[in-house]
């Protein structure tokens, strides 16, 4: 289970998340379905949106628990209005929160190239970079993606949705529901524009563990004020203990089964 104390010692271990990427995952109120698009206008309105994004690009996520642990992500490159076959997106994971210049046996990577279902792909470290991994089923990961406007930007761009399963495929209970995450796009149309990501390239890229942010598990739903548009809400790890520490000072007559702030097996 997730304690405060575990938090804490998270943030002073050598190796380290990026300082001031640290990003909230809250459990999903919304139906999520991975079609490419905002399928309602509140689909994603119960997902915090992560501080420090760069211009053009936004992400953010929630967490449904039907049976598995299912994390739901959605990415937007708003300058992208292209379907090119060269498009990556790709969405990190260091379940076991222990960084690393090269990606770990722990490490996970889910990409999406070209924007087609068949461009789906799994990756785990090996030590010295990602080996394709081919136990994966349609259940362990899925993708969809389109050119389609939001309600972050009225301009047709590319939209992007994820699934992973964190009881199979990135199981972040290793690093007691705080791992560590990357997210990026790649607009094959526009090379000059480069990797948009967090933490932001070139500073931080897939291949490097220790340069990715910190997602903290709770079984909170989202609070009022943080819908669409609300960014840098918990943009330090002070801010995102503090959160907690009033959490639990509410919650601290629950059973121990609800005491940690951890997804829930």
């Amino acid at each position: 289970m997730v304690f405060l104390s575990g938090l804490l010692m998270q943030a002073a271990t050598v190796n380290a998340f990026v300082s001031g990427y640290e990003w909230t995952d809250y459990q999903a109120t919304q139906t999520h379905t991975e079609d490419g698009k905002w399928t309602t206008s509140s689909e994603w309105t119960d997902a915090m949106t992560p501080p420090n994004l760069v211009s053009g690009f936004h992400w953010r996520g929630s967490w449904t628990q039907p049976g598995d642990i299912l994390q739901h992500f959605i990415v937007e490159a708003f300058t992208d209005n292209t379907n090119d076959t060269g498009d990556i997106v790709r969405v990190c994971y260091d379940c076991a929160a222990n960084g690393g210049t090269a990606p770990q046996t722990d490490d996970v990577m889910v990409e999406l190239v070209g924007n087609r279902l068949s461009g789906l792909s799994v990756y785990k470290g090996n030590g010295t970079g990602w080996a394709k991994y081919t136990g994966w089923t349609a259940t362990d990961a899925n993708a969809a993606a389109s050119i389609s406007s939001s309600p972050l930007s009225s301009t047709p761009h590319l939209i992007v949705e994820i699934l992973v399963d964190k009881t199979t495929t990135a199981d972040v209970s290793q690093a007691g529901y705080v791992p560590w995450i990357y997210v990026s796009a790649y607009d094959a149309s526009n090379n000059a524009a480069g990797v948009k990501s967090w933490p932001p390239a070139p500073s931080s890229s897939a291949t490097v563990p220790n340069s990715w942010g910190q997602e903290s598990g709770t079984l909170d739903n989202i609070p009022e004020g943080f819908a669409i548009g609300t960014v840098a809400v918990l943009s330090s790890i002070a801010i995102v203990v503090g959160f907690f520490l009033r959490k639990r000072q509410k919650t601290e007559n629950r059973s121990s089964k609800m005491g940690g702030l951890v997804y829930p097996r």
